[in-house]
């Protein structure tokens, strides 16, 4: 069964199940408010960031029920378990929160393929979804996700990113190599359409479910220079290790990764995954790569809403994963650590969300609590408030477009000397490129 052969099965099975009854004692204690949490956590492909995201939330919850201002005389609870970032598995552990008491508010998610799989069914049940690690742009549908909001942005922000870098050096011809996920097909038809209004050629565009070894040599025959390549980290380091069987890296050839990986991605899990190429070769095939990123930690020494800075988030979330047994003293970083500040991000804008929809329904001499999945007044309460939600967070600025996007910046960066470098950052908006002029070329710019 296909990716979208699996999702709409799932969501068919959860829709015939029909709706969950749960009585008002069955909610819970009558201080408490609840929310689900999908967490892809242990699994072997794609995005398993809950690793990082899950103690992040952790923290979020803590700060949260100890601010004295926030949902007065309540407390915020969480139920989660792991997806794997598998859309069966979310969609269980979905049936799991939604089927047992007590009743859940709202919906956090994490991992494209389980976030399409979960904000697709969970209109049925009147459920706000936030996804604080999903950049699929087919999310971006307002039609097909009416009630998802995301802390992540989408991944259509790299594409203007890679446009805007074509033009500054000059390269017209670009190749493009993916990983066959939605994630990945919807962001190329993206950017095959800003190559196209921009009049830069696409000479090859490969996929590859799991192998990338046909999809590279098919690029070395095309003599392709200047490549994009889309795929989860798994089947990035499997394509790293080809680069460097085939020589398609370094002076000839200039490479756009994406961003998130963590900064080690290219040496960590060789010998668990069966690479069959050496740390130092793997080094050597990563160098000078360019990526984009959203920015997702807050780039000024600013105190934000939770009273810390960035940097002192970042102190913490490092003593919460070292007593996880994470060797963060060595920068073994655990997945999801980059988008760790849009988790913690998602539980305050989930708490700001209820506390100005616990105001409005005062004045209708209601409650949060008296929500139940066929009550759509209410979950349009929910909706209006998360819709309107704005505050400084350890991400930045917390604010979502029309289409429950996060409206951010992208960085961009390169390997040099196996480290990332800065090179600038592009506001999409106003179509403004900072650049810091620190890129350096193997034997000179690739044309």
């Amino acid at each position: 069964m296909t990716s979208d052969g699996a999702v709409t099965f799932w969501i068919f099975l959860l829709c015939l199940i029909g709706t969950p009854q749960l009585e008002g004692s069955e909610a819970g204690r009558p201080d408490e408010l609840h929310i689900g949490g999908i967490f892809p956590i242990a699994g072997k492909g794609g995005w398993q960031g809950g690793q990082a995201c899950m103690p992040a939330a952790r923290l979020a919850l803590d700060d949260v029920n100890k601010e004295p201002n926030l949902l007065p005389g309540f407390k915020l609870i969480l139920h989660s378990n792991d997806s794997e970032c598998e859309p069966g598995l979310g969609a269980s552990v979905m049936y799991n929160l939604l089927y047992n008491k007590p009743q859940k508010l709202m919906l956090l998610a994490g991992c494209s393929t389980v976030c399409t799989t979960v904000a697709e069914a969970a209109k049925m049940w009147n459920l706000i979804v936030l996804c604080y690690g999903a950049s699929s742009p087919a999310l971006s549908d307002r039609k097909r996700f009416p009630t998802l909001f995301r802390t992540h942005p989408s991944a259509t922000v790299h594409n203007p990113t890679r446009i805007k870098l074509m033009k500054k050096f000059g390269w017209s011809r670009v190749a493009i190599l993916q990983q066959a996920e939605e994630v990945f097909i919807s962001t190329v038809e993206d950017l095959e359409n800003r190559c196209m209004e921009a009049g830069v050629e696409i000479v090859t565009r490969q996929s590859f479910l799991s192998d990338p070894t046909d999809a590279v040599r098919n690029l070395r025959r095309q003599d392709a220079r200047i490549i994009v390549g889309l795929f989860y980290v798994v089947a990035a380091r499997r394509v790293l290790c080809e680069m460097y069987k085939q020589q398609l890296y370094g002076r000839a050839h200039v490479w756009f990764f994406i961003g998130w990986y963590e900064d080690n991605w290219y040496e960590a899990n060789l010998e668990n995954e069966g690479i069959t190429c050496t740390v130092e070769q793997m080094r050597i095939a990563a160098e000078g790569h360019l990526t984009t990123e959203a920015l997702m930690w807050n780039q000024n020494n600013q105190t934000t809403i939770s009273g810390m800075t960035a940097e002192e988030f970042r102190h913490r979330l490092n003593h919460a994963l070292i007593e996880e047994g994470y060797d963060i003293n060595h920068d073994r970083y655990p997945e999801g650590y980059q988008e760790a500040p849009l988790a913690y991000d998602a539980v305050w804008s989930v708490a700001l969300a209820f506390n100005k929809t616990m105001e409005r329904l005062t004045t209708r001499k209601k409650s949060l609590r008296d929500f139940t999945y066929t009550d759509k007044e209410i979950a349009d309460d929910i909706y209006s408030a998360m819709n309107s939600t704005q505050f400084l967070g350890v991400s930045g600025v917390v604010a979502f477009s029309s289409q429950g996007d996060r409206i951010a910046l992208t960085q961009i960066e390169q390997m040099v000397n196996g480290k990332y470098e800065k090179l600038g950052y592009y506001d999409t908006q106003l179509d403004n490129l900072t650049w810091l002029n620190t890129e350096q070329w193997i034997g000179g710019k690739v044309n």
